[in-house]
């Protein structure tokens, strides 16, 4: 039976290597990937995210280092900026020991988002991301097409961490709209807390948000929480506050079930791309969650 962490971490971590502040070449990538695939945390991994520029550089390290013969296909996100180009290097990649699971693309507009969503292969999840105060004008689309929602959660500078109150309407405004969503960038941690923003000794730090606040916030939402809870459990900084039973989350007045969870994360809060899929894991070891 799944317990409560279970059902909130399974499949949770896209790995993003390539992407900053980790910056991985393309081997070193493919090489991680393979081998957090055969791990005792494997059961966490999500898909593997890569720029859709780089899909035949993909498939090279993919052939000549490790893992063409796979015994289970490895499930690819890919990013693109919505051009002809890109969509053409996903038209012209040859599936096998490695899938097309989704795509990924930043929309200003609605009329941007439709013209690129007409060309996304239907065997391929579409996310879209675009600013959150855009919520109420984007979702109408993306329900219609079928297609997701996707959030950016940090970055490298301080700047480009979003403020709590929108993060909590951008996930409450998926949940009334009944539209799905990932995240991404700035939450190598669990928790909120003051992380450092990239690897160098002297990066600068900044408040950042936690995973687990995240996931837990779409749960809460997902339920019919308010969008005031929502800011609470996102601004939340205490390990002490959570408690994980076998088969249940508590939070402060909130409580949900394993299967809750299982149901959020399978109909609505997708997963999060890190460019670290050993920090994440280590910090909930750190915390005594696993």
């Amino acid at each position: 039976m799944t317990t409560a962490i279970e059902a909130l971490l399974e499949e949770l971590i896209d790995y993003a290597g390539l992407f900053p502040p980790a910056g991985l070449d393309m081997k070193t990538a493919v090489r991680n990937y393979s081998e957090y695939r055969s791990g005792d945390d494997a059961w966490m991994l999500g898909r593997f995210v890569v720029p859709a520029r780089r899909l035949a550089e993909f498939a090279l390290a993919f052939t000549e280092n490790c893992c063409d013969e796979q015994a289970s296909p490895w499930l690819l996100s890919v990013v693109a900026s919505g051009n002809e180009e890109d969509l053409q290097y996903v038209a012209d990649f040859v599936e096998g020991a490695s899938y097309l699971d989704a795509i990924e693309f930043k929309a200003d507009n609605i009329e941007q988002a439709e013209r690129v969503l007409l060309f996304v292969p239907s065997s391929m999840a579409a996310y879209v991301e675009f600013a959150p105060d855009k919520s109420e004008e984007m979702l109408p689309l993306l329900k219609k097409c079928d297609a997701r929602a996707k959030i950016r959660c940090g970055g490298v500078t301080a700047e480009a961490i979003p403020n709590e109150q929108s993060v909590a309407h951008f996930i409450a405004a998926c949940a009334n709209a009944g539209v799905a969503f990932k995240a991404t960038a700035g939450l190598h941690h669990p928790l909120r807390s003051m992380q450092k923003l990239t690897y160098e000794q002297a990066s600068a730090s900044a408040l950042m948000f936690g995973f687990a606040n995240v996931f837990v916030a779409a749960t809460m939402a997902y339920h019919g929480a308010s969008e005031k809870d929502l800011m609470a459990i996102l601004d939340e900084q205490s390990p002490q506050v959570f408690s994980w039973e076998k088969d249940k989350l508590t939070w402060r007045d909130y409580s949900y079930s394993a299967t809750q969870i299982a149901e959020t994360r399978e109909k609505f809060a997708v997963s999060f791309g890190s460019c670290s899929f050993t920090d994440p894991v280590q910090d909930l070891k750190t915390l005594g969650w696993l």
